[in-house]
């Protein structure tokens, strides 16, 4: 996932730093912004508000805000990491890779896994907060068959004056592949191809 980005960016910049050095140029520091963008620089200052630097080539020296940066590489290989990127690749069977939709459009290119269910914990101190875990839990079981899209069949808010709030969800998985045959053949008879899943 993103840890596998991070490293590959990482290797590069190790490595255009060890050809720049062996060529006799300059080393420099490298800044990757929260947004992803690499900068070769001199990093001259770094402040609890801005990073001072110079660009190559150029005498005039440049501040960045902190809050910009996701973190700076030094050229003698530390790394200083300052905020997380804006945002992170997520894997394709990743449970927040899933969505939920009802109109039937959506899923009618796709292969259906199976049908599912989930409900929201005992626990939950709102009508919000019971909608929001029950989906999460709907979106893992999807995930765990190899699903990306469910196309919800029923939903229901639970609970009244005096209770705590809930909320039952269900609906059929699709995958954007078919299932291979080995599987299939390792499903047992509680499989989400031939019935509800339920936890």
């Amino acid at each position: 996932m993103i840890r596998i980005k991070h490293i590959k960016i990482l290797l590069v910049v190790v490595a255009a730093i060890i050809s720049l050095h062996g060529k006799g140029q300059q080393v420099l520091d490298t800044i990757i912004k929260i947004e992803g963008k690499v900068m070769a620089v001199d990093v001259t200052k770094v402040t609890p508000l801005y990073v001072s630097f110079l660009v190559p080539g150029s005498l005039e020296a440049y501040t960045m805000e902190r809050k910009e940066i996701q973190r700076i590489i030094y050229k003698n290989g530390r790394v200083e990491e300052f905020n997380k990127p804006v945002f992170e690749l997520v894997d394709d069977y990743s449970w927040e890779a899933v969505w939920l939709t009802e109109d039937k459009k959506e899923v009618a290119e796709l292969y259906r896994r199976g049908k599912i269910s989930a409900k929201s914990p005992a626990s939950s101190r709102s009508p919000k907060a019971a909608k929001k875990n029950a989906i999460i839990r709907l979106q893992k079981k999807a995930a765990a068959m190899k699903g990306t899209v469910v196309l919800v069949t029923k939903k229901q808010a639970t609970g009244g004056y005096g209770e705590y709030p809930g909320y039952y969800i269900e609906g059929v998985v699709y995958g954007l592949q078919p299932l291979a045959e080995d599987e299939i053949e390792g499903m047992d008879s509680d499989s989400p191809l031939e019935g509800d899943v339920m936890y």
